[in-house]
């Protein structure tokens, strides 16, 4: 898969850059050895696409198996390009979906490979920078690798919610400085450390694209207005 992603970055990188220029920050802060993190907001179906493209080394977006299990000859071209810019699917036939998406980060981790997760668990519905997930946190604390706070910003306008196309329009990624939680390495079972970690890396991802805070998280949000 490795050898697929060279590629699709061949195919996808240089006219990404031409026909939306992306405005890209801070890629020398992506590692250059061994497990990281990526810790993003979340505003389009694209986001983890554009990250993973634009970084300077290959991670992967654990995701849902509906995504890359589609029927029929467009359904396998679709999981064979989710799988080669990083997708990794999670079973949750036999546990929680929660702990599959866990267990699998872990072992890409202790693998030496770079993660991508989305910290709000779900796309932003209007646009604000929602409460983090404390999985990223857990994971953080249990492997002891750094991680990268990175904003997006734009990719909304790109790709709204039910669009059938991408809209020619600019927008920006951010990759912060490396956050450290060496301090409490080995405390991911204990919950107002997962809270303080969490809470700080989105405060880093909010300085990075500047969006207002809305202080609940993003599927309560969604429920309100459902």
């Amino acid at each position: 898969m490795r050898m697929l992603w060279t590629l699709l970055r061949w195919i996808f990188v240089i006219p990404l850059r031409v026909i939306f220029r992306p405005r890209v920050t801070g890629v020398e802060n992506i590692p250059r050895n061994g497990p990281f993190i990526v810790a993003a907001n979340h505003l389009s179906f694209f986001d983890s696409i554009f990250i993973s493209l634009l970084a300077p080394r290959r991670m992967y977006f654990v995701g849902k198996q509906g995504w890359l299990e589609q029927p029929g000859v467009k359904g396998k071209v679709q999981g064979l390009f989710f799988r080669g810019v990083g997708m990794v699917s999670v079973d949750s036939g036999s546990g929680s979906t929660t702990m599959a998406g866990l267990e699998t980060s872990l072992r890409l981790l202790d693998r030496g490979h770079g993660l991508g997760i989305h910290i709000e668990g779900t796309r932003s519905p209007d646009g604000r920078l929602y409460k983090g997930n404390t999985g990223t946190a857990w994971l953080a604390l249990r492997s002891g690798v750094p991680v990268v706070p990175c904003g997006v910003l734009g990719t909304e306008r790109v790709h709204p919610k039910g669009a059938k196309r991408l809209y020619v329009t600019r927008f920006d990624v951010w990759y912060g400085e490396p956050l450290h939680f060496t301090e409490h390495h080995g405390r991911e079972s204990d919950r107002r450390v997962r809270r303080q970690v969490t809470d700080r890396i989105v405060r880093e991802i909010g300085a990075l694209t500047g969006q207002e805070y809305a202080g609940i998280y993003a599927e309560t949000a969604k429920s309100r207005v459902a």
